[in-house]
């Protein structure tokens, strides 16, 4: 790929696409150029991936192809009124949290080409889940550019109801809290029978991460798999009749649940 590609903000979503992309080689660091209120925090990123950086928001995007919008929700209407101008002429992806597109098309118009994207905390692993959506403006070219650009970083999904975005924030960008959350689970359990911590907190990460490449891999349902696991009478039967008898999997349901109505209030909030 030949484009330059501007980040406005170098927060640690940033910096994981960009350090997905140069370790990809998708692109060069002579191809990222990145500004950022914080002089600190440039001149960390010039330093650790010997990019360019810049101090003005309208130089980094006229500069670039393709225009990364990583900053805080908060202050995505004061960039966009910076770079109107030339912002209307690139291809805009955003991954400002609660941000619609409707809102961006607000202040550069519906014929600007923007994709929206929710990133997961996993992309700073390469093994994150980023969904997006293009808006009417944007075309196949634009989508499977930027969805190429992202799976430097982890598995790509694109969905055409923005509505969705709530639930996805609910599930796969909040997802790795419930995770954590479960192996905090699991590691205290095994201290609780007499592990120690450090084989306690092994065991419970391996069996994460197995588990989810299993899922990934095999051409099953969960339940399938689960079953298969599962001998009759057997210890696994025994502590997933608990699982179910607390309640376990429908107080997940109600957390999603949860989840989405938040983002959908905080949203709201940034009409």
């Amino acid at each position: 790929m030949d484009k330059i590609i501007s980040f406005i903000g170098a927060g640690k979503m940033a910096e994981a696409i960009i350090s997905g992309l140069l370790s990809s080689k998708r692109v060069t660091n002579k191809q990222v150029i990145i500004s950022d209120k914080y002089d600190n925090r440039r001149m960390e990123i010039e330093k650790i991936y010997n990019v360019r950086t810049v101090t003005g928001n309208t130089v980094c995007v006229t500069e670039g192809d393709i225009a990364f919008l990583a900053v805080k929700p908060q202050d995505m209407a004061e960039v966009l009124e910076q770079c109107k101008d030339t912002l209307k002429q690139k291809l805009v992806v955003s991954i400002a949290a609660g941000i619609e597109i409707s809102f961006i098309e607000g202040l550069l118009g519906k014929q600007t080409r923007i994709i929206r994207v929710m990133p997961n905390i996993a992309v700073t692993e390469g093994e994150g889940m980023s969904v997006l959506m293009k808006n009417a403006a944007a075309d196949a070219t634009d989508i499977n550019l930027v969805k190429d650009l992202l799976s430097s970083v982890g598995d790509v999904i694109e969905i055409r109801n923005e509505e969705l975005f709530h639930a996805v924030t609910a599930l796969s960008g909040s997802g790795p809290a419930y995770i954590f959350m479960f192996l905090e689970a699991l590691s205290d359990a095994g201290v609780r029978m007499g592990l120690s911590r450090d084989v306690s907190n092994r065991l419970a990460i391996q069996t994460v991460i197995g588990a989810g490449k299993m899922a990934k891999n095999a051409e099953l349902s969960f339940a399938t798999l689960r079953e298969a696991v599962t001998s009759p009478a057997g210890t696994t039967a025994e502590a997933l009749a608990v699982l179910e008898s607390k309640g376990v999997r429908s107080s997940i349901v109600e957390a999603i649940k949860a989840a989405t109505q938040r983002s959908k209030d905080i949203s709201s909030r940034n009409k």
